[in-house]
């Protein structure tokens, strides 16, 4: 989760502008909605909020694998001071 939450997030490699565009695809070849009449102006602004916003996931992303890391290491560490 980590990784893959700091890729998201810092747009390692373009990884979360790849996963937008692949994402749109997709979407615009099984969706009812066309975006015929949009101008590539309104496409480029649209593309670029998701892609802020997968970059924001991206982030949460990498602070649940921080939690949940700290929760296993926590658990662990007070099973062997319990010596269980």
């Amino acid at each position: 989760m980590v990784l893959i939450g700091l890729a998201l997030a810092a747009d390692f490699r373009g990884i979360a502008t790849r996963h937008v565009e692949l994402s749109d695809r997709f979407v615009g070849s099984v969706g009812r909605f066309r975006r015929k009449g949009w101008t590539q102006d309104r496409l480029v602004r649209r593309r670029a909020r998701f892609v802020a916003l997968d970059r924001v996931i991206g982030g949460v992303t990498t602070l649940a694998g921080v939690g949940a890391l700290v929760a296993v290491i926590s658990d662990l560490l007070s099973r062997l001071a319990n010596g269980s």
